[in-house]
């Protein structure tokens, strides 16, 4: 995905030919309010992002700060240069064949909802600046939507996959396309200096704050409504989402209830199918329920040329930058052993917990990327940061081994079995990588687990050579 982000350019992605309609509509009323021209332009990804850019790349007295909210974006820029940077976009029905124009409408739309979920959200925690937060959200699944206007077969292959609704995103990812959309839109966003909030929505790792989460798991209840609420996990996101707000389960279906309805409003002009309510079950009070048992539809296949390349850029020694040291052995650890999840996550020592830092084949999971764990309590992790060691928890030693572990550990991973190992340099802990494989259905194994062994010991290894070359302080 490296060549993708560097030769990549904004004016890619479309504008729809719907947007142009009512975009025209709405500014020959000269007593169009701001809001209504604003709604128009985030109903449209590819022209967000034109008024976005275009905006912070002027230089204006009144404006010190980069521009996050559509509303003062559109302000700055001026109607009339508005409808320039639209007129001169391309047009979606001219560059798109039939397939990719519905799929791109499709990602336009579940990006328009994501970005109203989290507006509604935002606004009733009273977050200082909703619409920053709903920016984001718009702007959260670039990566897909690049690579669709784009025109790369692997994206439509990835959305077939998806069309099968017990088909995870990890999982899809993995096999059409061999790299992390989040990875990709991170990308593109830095190349193309778009707000902090959207890029740093755009890393698992933030998941731990609560503005990006309510970006992520926006995204994440608009891909299931898309889907008919058929995903199997959805229950876990709405859990989260009624927890961050606060509110019972039968105020947040409302509240979703009044989106949606909102967002049909619009998908009618779009040329959208409109979704279906969340649906209710009687007497229940949580969202467990709503959740489905999901069976793996296949399990992720080693890849020995990808252990490889990981091993020989541990082993190389010319790696100078910590993140990508970490993020070289993580995807040796996914791509080449074939773990679905894997987490390096980093000590506070004066806190005694464990921090998710850097996360792979995580991209879909808000709930598990707040990973971190606490070792006030005795138990395995504890010991694991106590001295150097390794841990594969399974059917064998679970009798003797499972009840100590963290209970919080299985609430979060939701799974028994999966393997830790603690990271020290310079005679300390640092951290601990742990990794499994999400369904009980692939079982962890032997081989795994010794080439799990093996390339963290290199990847330790890289990390003192890294910690010596540089200056204490």
């Amino acid at each position: 995905m490296d060549e993708v982000i560097a030769t990549a350019r904004l004016d890619t992605l479309p504008v729809q030919a719907r947007t142009r309609r009512e975009l025209a509509r709405v500014l020959a009323d000269a007593g169009a309010p701001l809001g209504r021209i604003a709604l128009v332009v985030m109903s449209d990804p590819g022209l967000a992002l034109r008024v976005l850019q275009r905006a912070n790349a002027v230089e204006h007295r009144h404006f010190r700060r980069e521009i996050v909210v559509l509303e003062d974006a559109i302000h700055m820029l001026g109607t009339r240069t508005l409808a320039e940077l639209e007129r001169q976009a391309p047009l979606a029905e001219d560059v798109l064949d039939a397939r990719r124009l519905e799929h791109y409408r499709r990602g336009c739309g579940r990006a328009l909802l994501a970005a109203l979920l989290a507006l509604d959200w935002a606004e009733f925690e009273r977050d200082r600046v909703p619409a920053e937060i709903a920016l984001a959200a718009l702007l959260n699944d670039l990566g897909e939507l690049y690579l669709l206007a784009r025109g790369d077969a692997r994206i439509g292959r990835y959305l077939e996959m998806m069309e099968h609704p017990d088909v995870l995103p990890h999982e899809a990812e993995y096999v059409t396309l061999s790299a992390s959309l989040e990875a990709l839109g991170y990308g593109l966003a830095c190349a193309w200096n778009l707000p902090e909030m959207a890029r740093e929505s755009m890393r698992g790792r933030n998941a731990r704050h609560p503005r990006p989460l309510y970006v992520m798991l926006a995204t994440q209840i608009a891909r299931h409504a898309f889907a008919g609420w058929r995903h199997p996990g959805q229950g876990r996101d709405l859990e989260l989402v009624s927890e961050l707000l606060g509110c019972d389960p039968a105020t947040l279906s409302d509240r979703l209830d009044r989106v949606v309805d909102r967002f049909n409003e619009r998908a009618l002009l779009y040329g959208l199918t409109p979704l279906e309510a969340l649906p209710r079950a009687g007497g229940h009070e949580d969202l467990t329920w709503f959740d489905r048992p999901c069976a793996a539809s296949f399990c992720l296949a080693p890849r020995a040329d990808e252990l490889e390349r990981a091993g020989a850029a541990l082993s190389a020694g010319r790696i100078e930058d910590r993140e990508t040291l970490i993020l070289d052995w993580l995807h040796g650890l996914h791509r080449g052993l074939g773990l679905n999840r894997v987490v390096y996550a980093v000590l506070d020592p004066d806190r005694r917990t464990l921090r998710a830092d850097q996360l792979v084949g995580t991209d879909f999971e808000p709930g598990f990327n707040r990973f971190s764990l606490s070792l006030d309590r005795d138990g395995l992790f504890a010991r694991l940061m106590a001295a150097p060691g390794a841990l594969w928890l399974n059917a064998t030693n679970r009798a003797e081994l499972g009840d100590q572990a963290p209970p919080d550990v299985e609430t979060l991973t939701r799974v028994e079995d999966f393997m830790a190992r603690s990271v020290w340099v310079a005679g300390r802990p640092v951290g601990l990588v742990y990794a499994d494989r999400r369904s009980a259905d692939c079982a962890l194994d032997a081989r795994a687990y010794q080439g799990f062994l093996c390339l963290s010991t290199l990847a330790e290894t890289a990390l003192e050579r890294l910690a010596a070359k540089t200056p204490p302080g």
